[in-house]
């Protein structure tokens, strides 16, 4: 996957997001960073180059910690982003051709500075002008806290390269402890969502749309939205899946256009559990011969895999396992596959 970060200035990206940034890093995809100032009224009393310079070298330093692949400095004039909305949608529009992003994190629209509701209208007048498809746009916070989130991203493993990024602007952590406000604010969240002892939250600016308060205020939701999230990015658009999730469960539309076939299924709906491993490996049978490509045992029903033992090894056995964490296992249901690929 191809990821842009947009950061009005250098240490936005690290505060608002840098954890998140880190886990896409790992995860192996492509993370691009667009800085549209340098930020040279945080270092007021100095030349405006030498100002640039300085913050510019931090930043560099900071994408090395978090994983950056590349960065553009597209030096645009701290302080009055909301004068220049042209100048910076030209500046930045051959980055987005050249990176293809399928997702983009930016500020939100509702931030106190000026410049970081300026970039929201810059990335949305420059991604109307492009011709590859729309990516998602997640808004995430620096230091005006977003009033609702749709999206968590569980930054614990990683919560202390974030803030070792952070840091890496001194010449910022100098005049305002923006580290351990972040740590702060990571801990409120991962502990209000209960998605880990630390978090980042995002607002969908653009993509998914329409999800309710209940939701948003629910931690089961996020963690269905995060593992819908890495299901599209294993099973093909045309592909259909066995979603077994004891009818827990909603995420149909969430990873539209794949089929998702709940398990036990009659008549295309949820039909409860089978009484026997026999019946349970004669129902994948069924809906593999019918077209069923991959299986998913959400975190709700994990415990499936212990209670009908004969159907787990005949899963381990026949199948190869794609993903398996906490909150997934994934099989892919095609013959033979461990076979094939010397499993």
């Amino acid at each position: 996957m191809n990821v842009l970060v947009i950061a009005p200035h250098p240490d936005d990206e690290s505060i608002g997001c840098g954890g998140t940034i880190c886990r896409h890093a790992d995860r192996g995809d492509r993370v691009a960073g667009v800085f549209l100032t340098s930020g040279e009224l945080g270092l007021q009393g100095l030349p405006t180059e030498k100002a640039q310079d300085i913050r510019e070298r931090e930043a560099e330093k900071a994408a090395g910690i978090l994983g950056i692949a590349s960065l553009s400095f597209m030096r645009r004039p701290d302080g009055h982003l909301s004068e220049c909305v042209e100048q910076a949608v030209a500046a930045i529009a051959p980055v987005l051709a050249r990176e293809a992003p399928s997702l983009i994190y930016l500020p939100h629209e509702h931030d106190w500075h000026p410049d970081h509701r300026a970039s929201v209208a810059i990335v949305q007048a420059a991604l109307n002008a492009q011709a590859f498809p729309r990516p998602i746009l997640r808004s995430y916070e620096v230091l005006t806290p977003l009033q609702e989130y749709d999206y968590v991203e569980d930054i614990s493993a990683v919560l202390l390269r974030k803030l070792e990024a952070v840091r890496a602007h001194r010449s910022q952590v100098r005049q305002l402890r923006y580290d351990v406000t972040a740590r702060a604010l990571s801990e409120s969240r991962g502990t209000a969502a209960q998605a880990g002892r630390h978090a980042e939250v995002f607002r969908l600016t653009d993509g998914v749309q329409g999800i309710d308060e209940v939701r948003r205020a629910d931690p089961a939701w996020h963690r269905a939205y995060h593992a819908a999230e890495q299901i599209v990015g294993l099973v093909p658009e045309r592909d259909a899946l066995i979603v077994v999730d004891d009818g827990h469960w909603d995420i149909g539309s969430l990873v539209a256009p794949r089929k998702c076939i709940p398990f036990l299924e009659k008549d295309g709906r949820y039909w409860g559990r089978p009484p026997d491993d026999a019946t349970a490996i004669q129902e994948i049978e069924r809906l593999r011969k019918a077209g069923a490509r991959f299986m998913v045992f959400a975190a709700t029903a994990m415990w499936w895999l212990d209670h009908y033992a004969t159907m787990h090894q005949y899963l381990r056995t026949q199948f190869r396992c794609v993903l398996e964490d906490a909150q997934l296992a994934i099989f892919e249901l095609r013959e033979g596959g461990n076979l094939r690929r010397g499993l």
